[in-house]
């Protein structure tokens, strides 16, 4: 039994190394360019203990991404319901998981980053966001919301993306206030334009 701990801390280290190594050569060039022999090369493992745990260097983003996206939902779900939900609080508590993934998110929101993986992120708290603009005023067709909610989105994303290039110098509760106003902004207009 005491070799099963090793072998599992083992895993753990490699898979770690690997994740690492991958976000580096990230920073130079886009996912679809990076072999598994250059990650291997950059993590110092054989390409035999690689293939052990995955296939191609996208399967490693992929754990990655699936990490974070745990990581937002669970905090998410232990602090708020969606009965009670308080945005400031939520938009404060996913600015402090992206500082504390800081590396990760550079990458994420470079041009190198993984677009798909940042949209289905951002869309799995859509719902929430648009029953939040209803009870606050915003009268618009699906389509209508749609839009604002894709302008919204876009303005945060571009508000994060500057963040994350300037290394995250500000600190989080700062960056969430940020995105709190662009989001009200938005939608105090788009509640006085209906009246």
């Amino acid at each position: 039994m005491p070799n099963q701990g090793k072998t599992d801390r083992r895993v753990l280290y490699t898979k770690m190394f690997l994740k690492e190594s991958l976000l580096e050569l990230m920073k130079e060039q886009s996912i679809d360019k990076i072999t598994p022999t250059e990650l291997c090369r950059k993590a110092n493992i054989n390409r035999n203990t690689f293939y052990t745990h995955y296939y191609t260097p996208r399967d490693v983003l992929a754990e990655i991404e699936a990490d974070f996206s745990t990581q937002i939902l669970e905090t998410l779900r232990s602090k708020f319901t969606f009965a009670d939900i308080d945005i400031s609080q939520m938009l404060k508590e996913i600015c402090e998981i992206i500082y504390a993934q800081k590396e990760f998110c550079k990458v994420l929101l470079s041009e190198n980053g993984d677009a798909a993986f940042l949209e289905a992120t951002i869309n799995t708290g859509k719902m929430v966001f648009m029953d939040e603009w209803r009870s606050a005023g915003v009268d618009l067709d699906e389509d209508e919301m749609e839009m604002f909610f894709a302008f919204i989105v876009n303005g945060c994303i571009a508000l994060v993306r500057k963040w994350a290039a300037t290394d995250m110098r500000d600190p989080p509760e700062r960056v969430a206030i940020l995105i709190e106003r662009v989001v009200y902004g938005g939608i105090n207009g788009m509640a006085a334009a209906k009246k």
